[in-house]
């Protein structure tokens, strides 16, 4: 039996949390080791770690289509996302801090935290049975005096795809601030900061093929922007801390990628996704219920409900089956907890708790899906 466990094949498909390294990011990293400077040295092995350092920050702009100067490092999205939320609580005079109910957690609790305070003002904007954003609920929002309004580009658990270009104009009209956490599109859309037009924009890279533990605030010509931390002026004075070489190198590397694969690899994504969708279709039929909103999302994600079986279930005997997948939510002591974007869609404990995010990366072809509906039918149909 254990030397079956060795020898099987497993498929990865939560590139949603988390992906594989690109070759290329991986040769990056390895090499940026032998960096020994700090970049914040004048001498000649600081200047060699700070040439790396301003190359990433070119490349990420071009993936992205914003001004170098606009990118500012940190140790990955939920530490901007903090930052973003925390100095506008700190240093707007009455703030009043708005995002969607299906915020990722480094939004969304950050917000439900400040909102303890007497002197910070928050509110949750709800989403129908798809997921979708009630835009009319952004609107009132505004006219109840919101300050700054969070938004996902698109969300990582079902794979929604906001209209975020729509949101940052309402917002504009009243005068606030708006904040986009682009993490789930990186890589997977075509991300134009300028043509967006938010005020401030997080990310990370590891989703697509980048190092863990680096990521960026995109900040808008004019925009201020206060530090988090203190104890250093690294980053222009908003990020203080000894610049991670060997991860923003790898940044890098995987933003080059971008800009020379991203209309490509979102069709591998697609195509791969509807041949996972219809492989499950055929074998399991109407025992799978879709969720979110089908027309505007992510090329690479589907989150199914199957039929009688819980997600935490479903993942356990996926995992020992060589299948890894993902419930999109927090696995506390053993157990998952719901959704807090699935419930937020309508959904009541029990069957939030059925949800399974199925999550792909890109690649040359689909055969090597076959295995892994073959794994995911014969265990959901054991578990039924």
């Amino acid at each position: 039996m254990y030397g079956k466990l060795l020898m099987m094949q497993r498929f990865y498909l939560d590139w949603n949390a988390t992906s594989p390294l690109w070759p290329e990011v991986k040769d990056a990293i390895i090499k940026a080791l032998d960096s020994v400077g700090n970049a914040s040295s004048i001498h000649q092995e600081g200047q060699q770690a700070r040439a790396i350092v301003e190359r990433a920050r070119r490349t990420l702009a071009r993936a992205i289509d914003a001004p170098a100067q606009s990118v500012i490092f940190t140790g990955g999205a939920t530490e901007a996302n903090n930052q973003v939320l925390r100095t506008h609580a700190k240093y707007t005079r009455k703030p009043f801090i708005v995002c969607t109910s299906v915020e990722h957690p480094s939004v969304i609790e950050v917000v439900e935290e400040l909102g303890k305070q007497k002197r910070v003002r928050t509110r949750m904007i709800k989403v129908d049975r798809l997921g979708r954003l009630d835009l009319e609920d952004v609107k009132q929002a505004l006219e109840d005096g919101a300050t700054l309004v969070s938004v996902m580009f698109a969300n990582n658990e079902i794979g929604n795809v906001y209209p975020v270009k729509e949101v940052v104009e309402l917002v504009h009209q009243y005068d606030a601030i708006c904040h986009v956490d682009a993490t789930q599109a990186f890589g997977r859309l075509p991300l134009s900061f300028r043509e967006l037009g938010a005020d401030v924009m997080t990310l990370s890279v590891h989703k697509m093929g980048g190092p863990k533990g680096v990521g960026a605030l995109i900040i808008k010509e004019g925009f201020i922007q206060e530090s988090m931390l203190a104890g250093g002026h690294q980053e222009r004075g908003r990020r203080p801390g000894t610049e991670n070489v060997p991860a923003i190198a790898g940044l890098d590397a995987v933003s080059k990628l971008v800009q020379e694969k991203q209309p490509l690899w979102r069709e591998q994504m697609e195509r791969r996704r509807q041949y996972l969708l219809d492989g499950l279709l055929a074998k399991l039929g109407g025992t799978i219920e879709l969720r979110g909103d089908q027309d505007a999302r992510l090329p690479n994600t589907l989150n199914i409900a199957f039929e009688g079986v819980t997600g935490e279930d479903a993942l356990l005997s996926l995992d020992l089956a060589g299948v890894s997948a993902s419930s999109g939510s927090a696995c506390t002591a053993g157990s998952i907890e719901p959704s807090h974007v699935v419930l937020a869609m309508g959904f009541d404990s029990a069957e939030a708790k059925r949800s399974v995010r199925l999550s792909v990366g890109p690649g040359e072809g689909v055969e090597d899906l076959d295995g892994a509906v073959d794994v995911i039918v014969s265990n959901i149909r054991r578990l039924m």
